[in-house]
Formats: structure tokens, C-alpha cells, sequence
């Protein structure tokens, strides 16, 4: 019988908080496991296998997790953002620096940012589901369009809110940003009270012609698909990366 081929590794390199209950993790890859992330918003299996589960059971010696590479394709560090909830986000958390993991190649159709070029892009994202679109939002600054980028982030609380000098930095190369609460209310500049698809409704751009990349939970994306029309887009016009 044929055995199964051993999972590409990787080394845990780097970790930082970055507010919202995520850390964003760095993982050293080699030019081979590299060379398949070709795609803004593609995502990557990790595995770890524990000595032994903790003393109640309830997190197994071996787990695995789904997460979206936050960097650039073709980098040979993968950034992931974790937080603090799931068994494998949690392992990434607290494992000691240098420690080997297992990954796969990177995964999903990501977004077809070239597509994009040169028309509106609404980013639509809730919680940890920015980090699809970071790798895009920086090459969408890169390319000239900032401009035309517009970012709905959708979390419950202010709290909750990840990447805040990352945000700012956006604002300042051009991306209109609407930070989505659904729990709370911030009379504030660039907050909005409500989830990411009512928000897109009412905020009104101009970006007929363009696109939208969604990532984030099911009802979100639906939401968006019927947002849609108040866009000035179609149904169609919304996508995904997996």
C-alpha cells in the first residue's frame, strides 16, 4: 500500500499582539511551499502534533487549523493572524519561538486582484477575515489604486478592533475605510453601527463598475450579494477566495 507524503514544514519565526484578541504569527517557508502561494487571499493548513493532550482531554495531542496568509504571494514568511479561541490558533499562540510545524501548499482560487486594476474595490471583512484581503490592500496601494479601495471591517466592539496603526496607515495612502460594529455605537469619524452588509447599503460610494471581494462568515456574504445593487454592482461582482 502507498504511504501518505509528509506535509511540507515550517518554522514559527515571529509573534506579536496586534489588539482585537489576535496575534499575528510568522512562519518561515521554503522556496518550494513559497512558490505555490500565487494569490492575494489564498490560505494554508497548519498542523502540529503535541506530546500529549492537556490534562482534561478536551485539546487532543494533534490539531490543525485553516488559516489566510496575510503576506504577499511568492514571500518566503507567511503571516497568519490567530486568536485567542480555536485549538490550533491557540497552539501558535503559546508554542515557543522556533518551534517546526506542519503546513500545506497554499490553498483557494484567492482574489483576482488584477481583475481589479483600475476599477472600485470593496473590501468587505469581518474579525480575523481581514487578513485575506492585507496582501491585497497593500497592492492595491502599490498599484495606484488606494483611491478607488474601500474597506468595510466589521467586528462587535470597539475593542475588538485589530491592526489600529496598520488602519490608520490605509487611511493615509487613500483607502476609505468603514469600521462595521454590530454591538456598539461610536459617534466617531469612519465608525459605523451595524454588520458589514448594512453598511455597504447605506454608505452609498460610487463604485459602479467594480468589484468586491468578501471574507467572512456565510450570512455576511449573502448580505453583501444583496448589498449589491445599492453599489451599483450585481450579485455576480462579489468574490471570494475559496
Amino acid at each position: 500500500m502507498l504511504g501518505v507524503a509528509a506535509m511540507p514544514t515550517a518554522i514559527l519565526s515571529e509573534r506579536e499582539p496586534i489588539g482585537g484578541g489576535l496575534d499575528r504569527v510568522r512562519l518561515q517557508v521554503d522556496e518550494t511551499v513559497a512558490a505555490t502561494h500565487t494569490r492575494h487571499g489564498q490560505y494554508v493548513e497548519v498542523r502540529h502534533q503535541g506530546i500529549a493532550g492537556d490534562a482534561d482531554l478536551t485539546i487532543p495531542a494533534a490539531i490543525r487549523g485553516y488559516f489566510a496568509i496575510a503576506s504577499a504571494p511568492g514571500e518566503l514568511s507567511w503571516d497568519l493572524l490567530v486568536r485567542d479561541g480555536g485549538s490550533m490558533g491557540e497552539r501558535l499562540r503559546s508554542l515557543p519561538l522556533g518551534t517546526v510545524v506542519s503546513i500545506s501548499e497554499a490553498s483557494g482560487k484567492g482574489f483576482p486582484v488584477e481583475s481589479a486594476h483600475e476599477r472600485p474595490l470593496v473590501l468587505a471583512v469581518t474579525g480575523s477575515g481581514i487578513a485575506a484581503v492585507l496582501s491585497t490592500i497593500g497592492a492595491r496601494i502599490e498599484d495606484g489604486d488606494a483611491q478607488h479601495t474601500y474597506l468595510l471591517y466589521g467586528v462587535r466592539e470597539r475593542n475588538e478592533i485589530a491592526l489600529s496603526a496598520e488602519l490608520e496607515a490605509m487611511r493615509m495612502a487613500g483607502i476609505d475605510i468603514a469600521i462595521c460594529l454590530s454591538r456598539e455605537h461610536i459617534d466617531e469619524p469612519g465608525f459605523y453601527r451595524g454588520y458589514v452588509q448594512d453598511v455597504a447599503s447605506a454608505r452609498h460610494w460610487s463604485v459602479a463598475g467594480g468589484l468586491v471581494f468578501a471574507a467572512g462568515n456565510t450570512a455576511m456574504v449573502e448580505g453583501m450579494r444583496n448589498a449589491t445593487t445599492a453599489l451599483g454592482l450585481r450579485p455576480e461582482d462579489v468574490r471570494l477566495n475559496h
